[in-house]
């Protein structure tokens, strides 16, 4: 297959993902048949003049080449990877997790250009799941990068490969100029130079305005930048076989070729796309006026409106319709003019298109003296400059991703444009030689320091701390953690849940709406509820508690599992009520097996003994037990006994972890109807270098992929207490409820250590009636707001029964006070 015919399949192909993953079949199979029409019309034309294929050795250097970029620019992970990688890793990450569309608890849609991200994620989907979306990553990359290699081989020889590589404007002149000025040695200079991505001047202009060098924007945005060399290199390929024959037949194939490029481009890059268009448009009037006969323009305006261009019309609407949803976004935009404030900042202005622009224009000038380039490139390089200056006189977005994006095909261009020239260029001239070699060199020095640090530990000054799998408990909000403060981060992915595209052209997937009984656990040893308590529940719409009856556990003296912490009713419970007891995983390791089936009995026993004699029966009875292994077998048989000591209406539930959620053919599944879901206590408090022992979503992101294929129906319970854990030497000493960090940031026998959430006592001291000594550390443990609305989010999306108790730990009225008005509604609404 010719390298320029797997571009297109590989830059099309997302499309048919696309369409038949997030829109209806009546959407999806018209643009499908559209699209392979097209490709048989493009390849039905009469071949063109073609460049020899590469020979083998080529090939070899170029996958090798683009495997060493991909490796090394972090893609998939396995190295460093730059900050842009937060957006990234989680937009994957919800493309493996979610269902097609990508819908979201608050009712909107992921709103993106999806094409770079949907081949990997629908890989991982099939095979592998979201533990092996990183090869998939990696290899769709590399695929995209070793064909980009040898199109720019066939287009340009080695010349233009390496050139693009080292790609970029002179901007190295003003650190050179920073370097020289500084008041600091050349040594320190140098070494800040290399240590810190330095955001030259020039770009601190207001918005950020730069053409960003070809490593910079694979290593920041593949997304954008491996759709628009393909798409450019495709361009110049077939203009050059345009050229060859200027045969009418030949110009037509060429010009349907590049609407498909800026269809396709839609859905990778919209931005690219307008930084393309100006090029088509361009190359389309140069043939035009090439000295065609009237009735070949009349025939070839004429082709304008034939099938395959009214195909690439119908293919490009389901691009619109699905950014037409976007939630609106307050972008910065407008003439650079009304952002330039001081006389200093129209000399930036100035600086910038006399380094970016005119420095490329005096070369191509100079390349047209000598010859070394057609009268025809020389116009195509030219057209490159005024697209750049027209992004340079222009703005939009926050961080002016219209000049960075828009700009990569002309960057492209140029860059081919120079290669062109040098490769034919004759310089006799020593001094000729010299200017240019050390114009090229400088423009080569920030490129090859972002190669060069590539090879160490901290290749980008800002590095992503998480994979693609550490983003499993979060939907695509959590980037405006990130983001904080500088503008709505999150908006820009969002597409609005009231659009037309979810409302008609969404595939109608099986409606599961999930019937929720809010609930609370009540874990005193007498029942008895404040005024304020019963209110929450009223205000919360809680129907059902589950209420401790006692704990068993084993008793040393006696020899023999005894009920501990009876509860006792001083009234009755106001709503339906759920008798939960707790086991010790003691006891059953200390159970004989002749013991089990007395244990059973006295259960039910103990139980009828504790109900309240005005309620009924209930229809449930729950046991919260942490099994290991060794007691599995007893605490199984536990449970099936005392479900045949029961009457047969009463169906059993057990909480379960979600160690036990992850690992189920190992610990195995009890035999009960079903599962609590207790989506905290997750992380060894006796560690002190657990962070949150309560609710720590890294953690929880490591089992949340399980949930849905856990075998039992499942209900959850989240955690709304807090408290604080001391150590002594390193080992725990004791919890402390209801301390949280106001305590003891305004204590001043307390001050903030380095570690995440905890505190070191100065001096020795009587606190909460313990006995304090200095050194003592405290951390303190707690369920906010953000983690708990994370949380129902990842739950309402992983269970996948539609009956569920969404239940929260505990009813305290301490424990309602730490949370602001209303938030602990907001947690409830979560889950639906």
């Amino acid at each position: 297959m010719k390298t320029t015919t797997a571009v297109l399949v590989y830059i099309s192909f997302p499309l048919l993902l696309f369409w038949w993953g997030w829109f209806d079949w009546w959407v999806a199979l018209p643009c499908t048949v559209a699209l392979a029409a097209f490709f048989w019309k493009v390849i039905g034309l009469e071949k063109p003049i073609s460049p020899p294929q590469l020979p083998y050795y080529s090939l070899l250097i170029c996958f090798a080449l683009a495997f060493v970029w991909t490796y090394l620019a972090g893609v998939g992970g396995f190295r460093p990877q730059h900050f842009d990688y937060f957006k990234h890793n989680l937009i994957v990450n919800n493309l493996v997790r979610y269902e097609w569309p990508v819908r979201y608890s608050d009712g909107t849609y992921l709103c993106y250009y999806p094409a770079y991200y949907l081949p990997p994620a629908l890989l991982a989907k099939w095979l592998g799941g979201i533990s092996a979306v990183h090869f998939y990553v990696f290899g769709w990359t590399w695929l995209g990068l070793t064909l980009l290699f040898q199109l720019l081989h066939r287009i340009g020889g080695w010349t233009l490969v390496i050139l693009f590589i080292f790609f970029n404007s002179p901007e190295a002149i003003l650190l050179i100029y920073e370097a020289f000025k500084s008041p600091h040695t050349i040594g320190y200079t140098l070494a800040d130079l290399w240590t810190n991505d330095h955001t030259i001047e020039l770009i601190q202009t207001p918005g950020g305005l730069m053409f960003p060098s070809h490593v910079e924007s694979f290593t920041a945005a593949p997304q954008h930048a491996l759709p628009a060399w393909l798409a450019t290199g495709v361009f110049l390929e077939c203009r050059n076989e345009c050229q060859v024959q200027n045969l009418e037949c030949r110009g037509r194939k060429g010009f349907t070729v590049y609407c498909l490029l800026f269809t396709v481009l839609l859905y990778w890059s919209p931005l690219v796309a307008v930084g393309l268009l100006p090029f088509i448009v361009f190359d389309y009037f140069r043939r035009d006026h090439s000295g065609n006969s009237s009735s070949e323009k009349q025939h070839f305006h004429y082709s304008l409106l034939t099938t395959r261009y009214s195909l690439l019309l119908f293919i490009s609407l389901p691009a619109l319709i699905f950014y037409a949803g976007h939630v609106p976004l307050h972008d910065v935009q407008g003439w650079w003019s009304s952002f330039l404030k001081t006389p200093h900042e129209y000399v930036l202005l100035a600086t910038f298109l006399m380094i970016e622009i005119g420095f490329w224009g005096v070369v191509m000038w100079f390349l047209k003296k000598k010859n070394a380039i057609s009268k025809e490139d020389f116009k195509l390089s030219l057209a490159a400059l005024i697209v750049l200056l027209g992004l340079a006189l222009y703005r939009y977005g926050h961080f002016n991703d219209l000049a960075r994006r828009a700009s990569l095909p002309a960057t492209l261009v140029l860059c081919w444009g120079i290669g062109k020239g040098l490769n034919s260029l004759k310089i006799t001239g020593i001094y000729t030689n010299i200017v240019m070699g050390s114009f090229l060199f400088i423009c080569c020095l920030l490129p090859l320091k972002h190669h060069l640090r590539w090879l160490t530990k901290q290749p980008y000054t800002a590095i992503v701390d998480k994979k693609i799998t550490d983003f499993t408990p979060y939907p695509i909000h959590y980037l405006s953690r990130y983001h904080w403060g500088e503008f709505d981060v999150v908006a820009q992915y969002l597409g609005k849940a009231n659009s037309w595209y979810l409302r008609y052209f969404a595939p109608k997937l099986p409606q599961k709406p999930k019937q929720i009984t809010r609930a609370f656990y009540y874990w005193k040893s007498t029942f008895e509820l404040s005024d304020y308590e019963k209110e929450a529940l009223k205000k919360y719409g809680a129907t059902r508690l589950y209420i401790k009856f006692f704990d068993v556990d084993w008793d040393v003296a006696t020899r023999q599992a005894i009920p501990k912490a009876v509860i006792h009713f001083k009234e009755n419970p106001p709503l339906e009520f759920v008798p939960t007891v707790f086991i010790t995983n003691r006891t059953l390791e200390k159970l004989s097996w002749g013991g089990v089936d007395e244990l059973a009995t006295k259960i039910v026993q103990k139980i009828s003994l504790i109900q309240p004699s005005s309620f009924p029966p209930g229809d449930e009875v729950q046991f919260d037990c942490d099994w290991t292994l060794s007691t599995r077998a007893k605490y199984f048989r536990l449970l099936a006994q005392i479900k045949q000591a029961l009457p047969s209406a009463t169906r059993l539930s057990a909480t379960i972890r979600l160690h036990q959620i992850k690992f189920y053919r190992t610990t195995g599944i009890p035999p009960v109807q079903r599962g609590m879901l207790m989506y905290y206590n997750m992380d060894d408090w006796k560690n002190i270098r657990t962070q949150n022992s309560i609710l720590d979503l890294t953690v929880a992101g490591r089992y949340a992929d399980y949930i849905s294929d856990y075998p039992l129906p499942l209900d959850v319970v989240l955690p709304i207490f807090n408290w604080a854990i001391l150590y002594r030497n390193g080992r725990f000493v004791a919890f402390i409820n209801h301390l949280n960090h106001k305590d003891l940031e305004q204590n001043q026998t307390f001050k903030k250590a380095l570690q995440i959430n905890q505190y070191i006592a100065l001096r020795d001291t009587l606190f909460r009636g313990l006995s304090i000594r200095r050194g003592d550390r405290f951390r303190i443990e707690e369920s906010t707001v953000e983690n708990l609305k994370i949380s129902g989010q990842t739950l309402a999306q992983e269970i996948q029964n539609t009956k569920v108790t969404f239940a929260l730990y505990h009813l305290d009225s301490l424990n309602f006070t730490y949370y602001e008005k209303d938030s602990l509604q907001q947690v409830f609404q979560t889950f639906h």
